[in-house]
């Protein structure tokens, strides 16, 4: 065409030119932005010549250089960018799970744009991109479909970034590389058959240079997927933490818990997700119908009440999109790692018991959050506790919030021992109070006065006559509580998967919602969740609450009895200082757990605590510690993070730190 059209060269390059000059001098430096706007930049520098060839100077390499290196205010290098977005302890990068999977891949895409037309190999230059790109399975609920906070479409992992690591690794000879990122592939995509073109042609002008394909090597097997998470991985980087215990699809339980730091964030507080038998069965709702720039999006899916999570006074908000107000991990067992920093020897690193405690200020009411998250591991499954604790700092709290949104069609809302309850319709739930307008996107609500404790099941029903999917939640009554039950809009982020069993679009989401008139610090949201499936039913058979003896008036208890014949106690409160006594337990910690099996102990738990006193076990440590005791057949095995006292089995022993199970 240059030798056609050689009088119009001039002209053809100005315009080209002047789109990399307007992104220079107009561009969104510190997010995703930056880098598809790279793109551009790179695409454009490979149709021009060089820098001799124009006046001012400005040719492909002094366009390359911009996209490499050179920063300028409104368009930063790509080392730049990479210094200021990921997190160089745990790879993550700084939006939400839905763009930062997007960034990963652009910055692989470049990986292979440098080897191919500038004979470079980035990852030299940003190595983080060698950890970003394994950190994303982190991101994987047990089905491989990652978690859904802030501006999030969730669906299955993005496996494109495997393929160009391979790419890069055997480009330069990384053989150690090319075998991880093979492995990962697979696993990941098993259906991978063994070769992919890379070639973009598809008239988008980003994408009209040619990238090669690659044909894997068949010596290399897949890996297996618990090895690439972790049971707790927690990242400030974007104020998110998980904890999961395996990876199995319809067995294994897993929450993501997220506040907001980075961009495309909501205002949610302390958020959950809950999963269980192949569903995020409590999601995120989403962005809106009309992402980002919609009503629906300001108004309601970017704040509290359309998260599961509490809000206070009816007020509680913050900036969105581009926000900091992150949590405080204060405690959590296991403790968080990477994949490639934990102990790989065997599944045992997925415990019987995890959990972590978090606190939030919420910064419009000024209230303090704690969010103490637990599973708890039975034969076929597990469960969660869920205990919320939350208070205006300087009194005066008018109400508190308790939201929760599952999927399904059908909500049920009893009390525990299964009586009716008398629900009546209400349009409390409105902006009318001075309140958020978020509340009146809620609607066929109702409502009740009761101190009872509550059942509430919310149910899946598959279009195919497939078995119903059910998330049972038991939740701790108080004086002076409101329960609502009502329906909520779409989970709109969902509602591009057509994976579901049902269609998301379109429908409604069930929703529950319990207000605590005047603090919930010491009425705390205590809560028990199980997911279970139709035809095998639930593994609990009943949850009791109790109120525990202890010098202070925020203590809980929740006895939960298994249809097994098992049962557990569990113990929380805010600090260790103080102890909490129940029947044979006497505890000096903020979360403890006692699991009984024909009336004798099989497990005992202690998290960050001092002190464990039950059926003849004796635990003190020092300084507060999490230590497991578990009983494996005939044998006991250990775990402590602290060196601690054990008088058990009529041995008293001193042990030291170990977070691998050893035998009593």
């Amino acid at each position: 065409m240059g030798a056609r059209y050689a009088d119009r060269m001039p002209l053809y390059a100005s315009a080209l030119k002047k789109m990399p000059d307007v992104i220079t001098m107009n561009g969104v430096p510190h997010n995703n932005w930056d880098i598809i706007q790279a793109r551009f930049i790179f695409s454009i520098a490979l149709a021009l010549d060089c820098n001799s060839s124009y006046e001012d100077g400005k040719g492909r390499k002094y366009y390359l250089e911009v996209v490499a290196r050179d920063s300028t205010l409104r368009q930063w290098g790509l080392k730049t960018l990479a210094d200021y977005g990921f997190d160089d302890g745990t790879g993550i990068w700084s939006e939400s799970p839905g763009y930062s999977c997007n960034v990963v891949d652009d910055y692989v895409d470049f990986v292979s744009l440098f080897d191919r037309y500038l004979g470079k190999d980035l990852t030299a230059d940003i190595p983080v991109i060698e950890k970003a790109v394994p950190a994303t399975p982190q991101y994987c609920f047990p089905n491989r479909k990652i978690v859904g906070f802030g501006d999030t479409h969730p669906g299955p992992l993005r496996t494109d970034y495997f393929l160009g690591m391979v790419q890069n690794a055997r480009r330069h000879g990384k053989w150690a590389q090319e075998e991880k990122f093979t492995a990962m592939l697979r696993a990941f995509d098993p259906g991978f058959a063994g070769t992919r073109s890379g070639s973009k042609t598809d008239g988008n002008w980003m994408d009209l240079y040619f990238q090669e394909g690659v044909q894997l090597d068949s010596t290399i097997a897949g890996g297996r997927i618990e090895t690439y998470v972790s049971p707790t991985f927690y990242d400030p980087n974007v104020s998110w933490l998980v904890q999961r215990n395996g990876m199995d699809v319809r067995r294994s339980l897993m929450y993501s818990l997220n506040v907001s730091e980075g961009n495309h964030q909501h205002a949610n507080g302390l958020s959950v997700e809950f999963y269980g038998k192949g569903l995020t069965l409590g999601p995120d709702a989403g962005i809106g119908k009309s992402l980002y720039a919609g009503a629906d999006y300001a108004e309601y899916y970017s704040q509290f009440p359309s998260h599961n999570t509490v809000c206070v006074d009816g007020i509680s908000a913050y900036p969105v999109m581009d926000s900091h107000h992150a949590f405080k991990l204060l405690h959590a067992y296991p403790q968080p790692s990477t994949a490639d920093r934990r102990n790989l020897d065997s599944d045992d690193y997925f415990r019987g018991v995890s959990y972590s405690e978090s606190y939030f200020r919420e910064p419009e009411s000024q209230a303090d959050q704690i969010r103490l998250l637990s599973i708890i591991d039975a034969a076929g499954g597990g469960y969660y506790v869920d205990v919320f604790r939350s208070r205006k700092a300087e009194g005066g709290d008018r109400m508190h919030d308790y939201f929760y949104h599952n999927l399904g069609q059908t909500l049920d809302v009893t009390a525990a021992d299964g009586s009716p309850l008398n629900f009546t319709p209400t349009e409390e739930l409105s902006f009318a109070g001075a309140h958020l307008y978020a509340y009146s996107y809620i609607y066929d609500q109702q409502t009740v006065r009761t101190d009872k404790d509550i059942r509430a099941d919310f149910t899946v029903h598959p279009d195919s006559g497939r078995a119903d999917i059910r998330m049972t939640m038991w939740q701790q009554g108080m004086p002076g509580r409101k329960i609502f039950r009502a329906l909520s809009p779409e989970t709109e982020g969902l509602s591009r998967d057509r994976t579901y069993p049902y269609s998301v679009s379109g429908t409604p989401t069930l929703t529950f919602e319990a207000r605590q008139e005047g603090e919930a610090w010491t009425r705390p949201f205590v809560s028990v969740f199980e997911p279970s499936v139709s035809g095998e039913g639930n593994l609990i058979a009943n949850v009791d609450f109790f109120t525990p003896e202890s010098l202070g008036r925020d203590a809980v208890g929740i006895h939960v009895k298994l249809k097994n014949g098992q049962e557990d106690w569990i113990l929380s409160s805010v600090d260790s200082v103080r102890e909490v006594r129940h029947e044979a337990m006497s505890v000096r910690a903020v979360y403890s757990c006692l699991r009984r099996e024909d009336g004798k102990p099989v497990r005992l738990f202690m998290g960050h605590g001092l002190l464990f006193k039950a059926e003849g076990v004796d635990i003190r440590t020092e300084r507060e510690a999490d230590v497991s005791l578990q009983r494996r057949d005939t044998e006991w095995y250990y775990t402590t993070s602290a060196p601690c006292t054990i008088r058990f089995d009529g041995c008293k022993r001193k042990v030291e730190a170990t977070d691998r199970p050893l035998k009593w």
